[in-house]
């Protein structure tokens, strides 16, 4: 069953500190920031009306020095976190995010996976009182300003189940409208699930890709990119790290997308009116 979900919040009057020079437009834009935290994911976005979302916190606490440099320093809560999957690079940086932010929403699998930060961060979200919404394809998250944030993975729901012997196979994968423009973020997810995509009937033809697995070559098959056929690429890795992420042969299926990578030029911002797409590097 294909569930809705609508979130409206308040609207108040502030100074805007941010100018959309980048791409020559009006408020009305959406930013999507590949925080730069090593090895690991940690992706936030804000749309028009300054609804936030953060998927996935990296593997330590620099997710939160991050979100101070992107995030007005007044502000103290994000409307929705994802947890894509629940391993640490990408999990253990949202325990201090929910020790230091109010946090609205999170939305996860719920898969089985026995680990002490899982429990730890189970416990946290508790604590939080956050509204948990289980990842499933069909939900669909409408901001009130035409962003709209849809799950494509998992094909069924998996709260409650063992996690199979690769967790990154549970992955969410989860796709981002605005105006004309698309995103996709891919967790870790590998192949299988990638060619889960493909046949699932979904509409994957997108702008943007937030590559799985920080460039492994057991990710963003050639197939996945002939079907998705981005127009640029963004993969979040740590420099100089032990896997050798990205891989070579990732590099080279990625030939001919522009890529973006946070080892060698740190955070990533994207911007997008819905018609045009502006990426603005640290360094």
């Amino acid at each position: 069953m294909h569930k809705r979900y609508y979130f409206f919040f308040l609207v108040f009057t502030a100074i805007s500190v941010w100018v959309f020079a980048v791409a020559g437009a009006s408020r009305d834009f959406l930013s999507v920031y590949a925080l730069d935290i090593g090895q690991g994911d940690a992706i936030f976005i804000e749309t028009p009306q300054r609804h936030q979302i953060l998927i996935d916190g990296g593997p330590d606490a620099r997710v939160v020095s991050e979100l101070g440099s992107v995030m007005s320093f007044w502000d103290r809560s994000i409307d929705l976190i994802v947890l894509t999957h629940p391993q640490e690079d990408h999990m253990f940086g949202l325990l201090e995010v929910l020790r230091r932010y109010d946090v609205a929403n999170v939305l996860l699998t719920g898969v089985n996976y026995h680990t002490r930060t899982y429990e730890e961060f189970k416990k946290a979200v508790e604590k939080e009182g956050a509204r948990v919404i289980l990842a499933q394809a069909g939900e669909n998250i409408r901001f009130d300003d035409g962003a709209e944030m849809d799950v494509l993975f998992p094909v069924s729901e998996v709260a409650g189940k063992d996690a199979p012997a690769d967790v990154n196979d549970t992955s969410v994968a989860a796709r981002l409208r605005f105006g004309e423009k698309t995103f996709l973020f891919m967790g870790d997810a590998g192949m299988q699930e990638e060619a889960a995509l493909i046949h699932s009937g979904e509409n994957i033809d997108i702008d943007v890709l937030k590559v799985s697995h920080h460039g492994s070559k057991t990710s963003t098959s050639r197939l996945f990119l002939e079907k998705t056929t981005p127009a640029l690429a963004v993969v979040s890795v740590g420099a100089k790290n032990k896997y050798g992420h990205p891989h070579q042969d990732t590099l080279a299926r990625l030939r001919g997308v522009p890529l973006y990578r946070t080892d060698t030029q740190g955070r990533i911002a994207v911007y997008t009116d819905g018609e045009r797409i502006s990426v603005t590097t640290e360094y």
